[in-house]
């Protein structure tokens, strides 16, 4: 139990009027020619990476593995953070939080095997085509984790940022 001035019940109540933040987290995972691993939801229109939602009592970089693992059947070593995009009152989501993590790079025998009660369809692209498959701010992170790829930094960045 955590220590506290208040009533145990005002603050529940103090907590429970804080702001919620929704948290997703993608994985770039790369072929050997360099090109980025993209899935085709059933559930939404456009591209996007393998990932999906953190879960309650799960951090970011589990989630986004898990979530590889159930999403294209590929069961890899966890890597670095690239990316941490906050998106600010995003419509219907709100705020939210996204991770983006390096997955390394696929060997040619690796099987992609998809989920398909979520996912249609996989296609590889190369970083310079991203603008092709993606609206200017998806675009703008995943080229983010290929620079944080290059420089071993993070990048973090929120929907208001100027560069976005």
């Amino acid at each position: 139990m955590v220590d506290s001035y208040l009533p145990e019940d005002e603050l529940k109540a103090f907590i429970e009027s804080l702001p919620t933040r929704r948290l997703a987290a993608g994985a770039v995972i790369r072929n050997e020619a360099g090109q980025l691993l993209l899935v085709k939801p059933n559930y939404k229109d456009g591209w996007t990476i393998p990932g999906g939602t953190v879960e309650a009592g799960e951090a970011p970089q589990s989630a986004c593995f898990r979530e590889v693992a159930e999403e294209v059947g590929l069961t890899l070593e966890p890597g670095r953070l690239l990316v941490v995009f906050h998106g600010l009152q995003m419509g219907i989501w709100g705020d939210s939080t996204y991770y983006i993590y390096d997955a390394g790079v696929l060997p040619a025998h690796a099987v992609i095997t998809l989920q398909e009660e979520e996912l249609t369809a996989y296609e590889w692209a190369a970083p310079e085509d991203l603008g092709s498959y993606f609206d200017q701010g998806q675009a703008y992170r995943l080229q983010q984790a290929f620079r944080a790829l290059q420089t071993g930094a993070v990048y973090e960045f929120s929907s208001d940022s100027p560069a976005r």
